[in-house]
């Protein structure tokens, strides 16, 4: 989600506007609808959503383990328990203790937002012995929703009553604060919680350039508003679905679909990094074996004995042309990202015409950049159309054009030489070789050319 300024600041506005709206048309609107069936499906879904996203973020943290990685998955792992054993095992078990239920689920959700903040500033730092870290982290959250459990259990009676609370009561709307202050104030004080984390995330995901984040910073709103509406609409029964009820089931579904979308991601670029490395791979291989080899050659051709001097010559041009092309490969082949065409033309087609002693014409709009296979083509079929030129027809003046084409890039390479008939038969492969390389991309060559009149070649990418 590049760029998550514009949809963060257009679900703020929304859900300002749909609690706005809410608090406007009290008492005429019925804010919470008692619908037991669909209560349990809320409860349901919630820590079951939580729990795949945990896991895609686990996946995330084993390929790049980091501390906020970490912290985030127990963040959600401390939501989807607190949320499972507190809320949705006793709305299913018909054993929803308010005193218990609601103050040891409100307690989980907010550990689960302190390691949400958390999450959101704690540095990138880099673990080692993730399996080993990961496994103590689970453990340590899992005794932490013990402890809750426990706590609740041992001090329901002396904590609070729920206002509001049992299987019968209504919507209370607005916070009971003559009642008692503690339930709205950790509301509250949570969803404030959440609005640090979604700035927090909205600035990583600027530095860093995540798209993973800005997800984050979106779900984090939404468990905002889901706790202001909780702490202005109070629906503590089983019975009563409510704003809040809804916007808390979208933090968790904004979640799992940023989850969803790394993974995604990174699926996708997987063949992509794999055919990378291999390309790196094969350069280096070159580099180290048949560059070396090829140098060795060029510079030890002269101290030969017997060879005349014009087998010498060309034997050091046929060794100087394949220093070239291994050259260009390994360029060609390290290069993880898209080129800029006409400097690498430029380059390639002027140390053949330097090589070959003909005088060469560029003219090359700046900035044309293309993935590097189109533009390993283009060059390679300069390349060849030059070569030909100089070698083949005895030109001493040749032409080379490259310009945009609406979405495509024209190349058309020119000479003054002595031509040919592209229709008659030829042993060589360099009319082949062009073609084929046009068509592998996608692109059209076209060869016009007349014995006595020269030779025009135009490829089309």
């Amino acid at each position: 989600m590049r760029g998550a300024h514009v949809p963060l600041v257009a679900v703020s506005a929304i859900l300002g506007a749909v609690t706005a709206a809410v608090a406007a048309m009290l008492p005429e609107l019925d804010l919470a609808s008692r619908l037991l069936t669909l209560r349990v499906a809320l409860d349901t879904a919630r820590p079951l959503i939580a729990l795949v996203a945990c896991c895609l973020v686990i996946d995330r943290l084993l390929r790049r383990p980091r501390l906020n990685e970490l912290i985030l998955a127990c963040s959600l792992g401390a939501l989807a328990l607190s949320d499972l054993v507190f809320v949705t095992l006793p709305v299913l078990l018909g054993r929803f203790w308010p005193d218990f239920s609601v103050w040891a689920a409100l307690a989980g959700r907010a550990l689960g937002a302190g390691l949400f903040v958390v999450a959101a500033f704690v540095p990138a730092a880099r673990l080692r012995r993730v399996g080993l870290t990961l496994a103590a982290s689970g453990a340590a959250v899992m005794t932490a929703v013990l402890l809750i459990a426990v706590l609740a259990a041992s001090f329901a009676a002396r904590l609070p009553k729920v206002p509001g609370g049992g299987a019968t009561a209504g919507p209370l709307a607005g916070p009971d604060l003559r009642a008692d202050v503690v339930l709205p104030a950790l509301e509250i004080t949570v969803a404030a919680i959440y609005g640090l984390a979604a700035a927090g995330f909205l600035r990583r995901s600027g530095r860093f350039r995540d798209e993973f984040f800005g997800w984050l910073a979106i779900a984090a709103v939404l468990a905002a508003a889901a706790h202001v509406n909780f702490f202005l609409y109070s629906t503590l029964s089983p019975q009563f679905v409510s704003t809040g009820d809804v916007f808390l089931l979208c933090f968790y579904v904004v979640l799992l679909a940023g989850s969803a979308r790394e993974i995604w991601s990174y699926q996708r670029a997987l063949p992509e990094a794999v055919a990378l490395e291999e390309r790196r791979r094969i350069a280096r291989d070159l580099h180290d074996g048949l560059a070396q080899e090829l140098a060795y050659l060029a510079r030890n051709l002269d101290a030969l004995d017997g060879p005349a001097d014009e087998t010498k010559a060309r034997l050091q041009r046929a060794a100087e042309r394949a220093q070239l092309e291994v050259r260009f490969a390994i360029d060609t082949l390290a290069d993880s990202g898209s080129q800029c065409v006409n400097a690498a033309v430029t380059q390639a087609v002027g140390e053949v015409a330097s090589r070959d002693h003909v005088k060469l014409e560029l003219d090359i709009i700046p900035g044309i950049r293309l993935p590097v296979t189109r533009a390993e083509a283009l060059v390679r079929i300069a390349c060849e159309a030059v070569g030909n030129a100089a070698r083949h027809s005895g030109a001493g003046r040749v032409s080379l054009s490259l310009q945009r084409r609406g979405s495509r890039v024209q190349l058309r390479v020119s000479d003054d030489g002595s031509g040919f008939d592209p229709a008659t038969p030829t042993d060589g492969f360099g009319l082949t070789s062009m073609r084929d390389r046009a068509s592998s991309v996608g692109g059209d060559l076209r060869i016009s050319s007349m014995p006595g009149h020269g030779t025009e070649v135009e490829a089309t990418l």
